[in-house]
């Protein structure tokens, strides 16, 4: 092994324990209540608008590169 991949394996260890530290550190602590105070958590958020309907190919603007 050469100096170079003594480095890089150094380094990606280092990131790696810094990211395993930074995803323990911004865990919050304590029970977190997931579904709050919802009774109905199929739906609640959902609007009543239609779906949009997909725009025909001939009716699409064109658009080249290039041009």
């Amino acid at each position: 092994m050469s100096g170079l991949d003594v480095l890089l394996a150094v380094a990606g260890l280092a990131v790696t324990v810094l990211v395993v530290a930074g995803m323990i550190l911004i865990t919050p602590r304590g029970e977190v209540d997931v579904f709050g105070d919802a009774t109905d958590s199929q739906g609640t958020e959902l609007s009543r608008a239609e779906a949009m309907r997909p725009v025909h190919t001939a009716a699409r603007p064109e658009t080249r590169v290039g041009r």
